[in-house]
């Protein structure tokens, strides 16, 4: 049998491997005691941040904050239900004594009702009637305020939708808290989607490439005892860290592909070495020192992309990125200890099980006679290939970008089409509400005719700015402070109790200008310029506000993110092959990759290509989109990349022939590869069938980048680009100790 040198000359991963296979149950028993672990930490429940609002670090995330924190009632706690008719109108007696029957049901619901508007408050008011009534008559909305806090009145939202009800009346439910509730909601159905569909596709997938069940059995352990512990991990993290909803699903969608891919890796070299003549001690530390060493490698790959992320402090992207690191640490963790254990279990017998299916596991030549034929005619075949990519990437040049919005949702969801009615249909609905909250300083009296008499020129100049249909608060009129409160009227009154505490006081501005307009951004600027020069600390809320700060925040830190991301992964490609010339074409080709990726989600998400077969509306891209997914498929490319080079490295270092390395590199990892690419593909895709646009478009991308990297890159321009620069791809300067 073909052994190893003695233990003593083994690097590091090698020895890991022997004491995986010395100490199995030790191993084994240590992964089940994780997997108890995080059973705790999970059932300890988590403190994540609401990913559909601000984060609390950006102006407007601070605003909605104190708002929380400080005010038993806000707007968001407004329910609105519209019913319609095709028989009668809003006037007629049966429509109206319809309605106040179905608000009957509002008694059975366990929260205050604050106060009900409806069109019939007021018949002869015309503003009135336009903010209650649609066009044609066919409609009237119901606003109702409930009282208790935004998690008490979330508690109840089920039991609120449900409470009116009405069998002559379509009923349609909307409001804030309605539609968030539904973005958690579809969150949590899209992770399960994805899951369902992901990994029996993987499991069939790896049946193929291994043709043995005992073999494509064992990646589905590593993800088996991944996913709770990184879901387990993020729990925790989310008393210490800003955490969302948006990290488990990250944790899905990078932890299934990343886990299944380095088992992949692993028992393939476990295999290819027990058919050499290696003892299973010697094949798993050979295992570990080659595909081990590269999957680690591969890791910090990823991580360096996952990395970027927590740079943009000023969006929910570093939750994001810290759920997909948890996962590659999960995948790395359980890949280096317990697949050895595992693997020093079965030895031989993981070619047991065989599945009879066609053509699986089977050893062709295919990528070292197409690797040579490509470097026959090197120029001939890599010019068209960086002509398509190009091209492919051409349209992210018109891309346009917005921080989202109920749009991101389905279109056929109740609370969006609710939503849209009262937009196109109600001639006074507020298209927008952008919120100011006054903060006041320790011991400062909110109830002041000093401040009211500021603010009153500051309300004023708000009011004759450009889509700004009104500003009313008592905080705007200097004199209702020269009397009491209870001499107020009922109107002002109960605004002055439910929207002032000891600290802030929060003002509604109600827009023309719906969020992700060029007009409403324009509109926040021209409000700053009225609050800047008070001499109180004047917060400017809402979803407009987020845009047009987040967009400031991504353009000043985007060419940062870029430099690091690029030069730490030329590094670490260097550290793995010792090439000063490869680890810079690597990193322009996955450019050219990502690049394709960014083209085709906008030929498909912004312009709509697929929108009837996918179930969306044709948007502009999140903003949050295109450094998500450079991060994370960046880092996946590089992890393919990383893996293919260590392949062509080792035969470099055996052969010395630049041409025979490559060939024999990629026909040593090509069908790997391919299956590799496959199951990423196919755990992406799961979720491209989301509800929730911003998932879907993340999954679309990195679908579409792994594709094209394991594609077209890898097949053409790789080994046309190795050939023309010949045996310089391995020229590096004589400093550094190998590892």
């Amino acid at each position: 049998m073909r052994t190893l040198d003695p233990p003593t000359g083994e690097g590091l991963l090698a020895r890991l491997g022997r004491f995986s296979h010395n100490k199995r149950g030790l191993v084994t028993a240590f992964s089940l005691a994780t997997l108890a672990l995080s059973g705790v930490l999970i059932s300890g429940g988590n403190e994540f941040e609401d990913g559909n609002q601000p984060p609390s670090s950006i102006e407007a995330g601070r605003a909605l904050q104190l708002v929380s924190e400080e005010l038993p009632v806000t707007s968001t706690n407004t329910v609105t239900y519209i019913f319609s008719s095709e028989d009668w109108d809003w006037s007629d007696e049966v429509f109206e004594n319809e309605i106040h029957t179905s608000l009957d049901g509002l008694e059975e619901i366990g929260l205050e009702v604050l106060s009900i508007s409806t069109a019939y408050d007021d018949r002869e008011n015309p503003l009135h009637l336009a903010q209650h009534v649609s066009e044609d008559g066919k409609r009237t909305a119901v606003f109702v305020q409930f009282g208790g806090t935004d998690e008490e009145v979330e508690s109840e939202l089920n039991h609120i939708k449900h409470s009116v009800e009405s069998g002559k009346l379509e009923v349609l439910v909307t409001g804030s808290l309605v539609i968030s509730h539904d973005f958690d909601r579809l969150l949590e159905q899209d992770q399960v989607r994805a899951e369902i569909i992901g990994l029996p596709l993987s499991f069939l997938i790896l049946l193929f490439v291994f043709g043995t069940l005992s073999a494509a059995a064992l990646p589905m352990a590593i993800v088996a005892l991944m996913l709770p512990l990184a879901i387990g991990l993020s729990f925790f993290i989310s008393s210490y860290f800003s955490m969302t909803q948006y990290s488990t699903s990250m944790i899905s969608l990078i932890g299934i592909a990343v886990s299944i891919d380095y088992s992949l890796f692993m028992i393939s070299r476990f295999r290819e070495e027990l058919e050499g003549g290696s003892s299973t001690e010697d094949a798993i530390a050979t295992m570990m020192h080659t595909a081990g060493r590269a999957i680690l490698y591969s890791g910090a790959t990823v991580a360096v992309g996952l990395c970027s992320l927590f740079y943009f402090t000023e969006t929910h992207m570093p939750s994001m990125g810290m759920g997909a690191f948890l996962a590659v640490l999960g995948a790395l963790m359980y890949s280096l200890t317990l697949l050895p254990a595992l693997l020093s279990y079965l030895g031989p017998r993981i070619n047991s099980l065989r599945i009879p299916i066609p053509g699986a596991n089977r050893k062709t030549r295919f990528w070292e006679k197409f690797s040579t034929k490509v470097m026959k005619n090197p120029v001939r075949w890599l010019l068209p290939a960086m002509a398509l990519l190009l091209l492919l990437g051409s349209p992210f040049l018109n891309v346009q970008l917005t921080a989202g919005g109920v749009e991101a949702l389905p279109p056929d969801l109740e609370s969006r089409q609710a939503l849209e009615i009262l937009e196109d249909e109600f001639p006074a609905f507020t298209a927008s509400v952008v919120p100011l909250v006054i903060v006041f300083d320790d011991g400062q009296d909110p109830y002041s005719q000093v401040i009211a008499s500021e603010m009153e020129a500051i309300c004023e100049g708000i009011r004759e700015i450009q889509g700004v249909i009104s500003l009313e608060h008592p905080i705007c009129n200097p004199g209702l402070f020269a009397t009491e409160l209870e001499q107020w009227s009922d109107n002002d009154r109960l605004l002055w109790q439910t929207t002032v505490s000891q600290n802030i006081i929060m003002l509604d501005v109600a827009t023309t200008f719906g969020s992700g307009t060029d007009e409403s951004e324009q509109l926040i600027k021209d409000i700053r310029t009225q609050t800047e020069g008070s001499s109180q600390e004047i917060l400017v809320g809402g979803w407009s506000s987020f845009e047009v700060d987040m967009k400031q925040h991504l353009s000043d830190r985007i060419p940062i993110v870029l430099a690091f991301v690029l030069l730490l992964t030329m590094v670490l490609v260097w550290m793995q092959v010792r090439s000063v010339v490869v680890p810079v074409k690597a990193v322009l080709m996955n450019i050219l990759s990502v690049s394709a990726s960014f083209g085709l989600i906008v030929v498909v998400f912004q312009e709509g290509l697929l929108s009837d077969v996918l179930n969306f509306t044709p948007q502009p891209l999140d903003l949050m989109v295109p450094p998500l997914v450079f991060g994370i498929a960046f880092g996946l490319s590089m992890d393919y990349e990383v893996l293919m080079l260590s392949r062509i490295h080792e035969a470099w270092n055996e052969t010395g022939d630049n041409t025979l390395a490559v060939s024999t590199g990629l026909q040593a990892s090509g069908s790997l590869i391919t299956g590799a690419a496959a199951i990423m593909i196919a755990v992406f895709s799961g979720f491209i069938f989301a509800d929730v646009m911003i998932i879907k478009s993340i999954g679309f991308a990195l679908a579409i980048a792994v594709f094209v990297d394991a594609t077209i890159v890898r097949a053409i321009v790789v080994p046309s680009a190795m050939r023309l620069m010949g045996k310089a791809n391995w020229w590096s300067p004589n400093f550094g100790k190998k590892v």
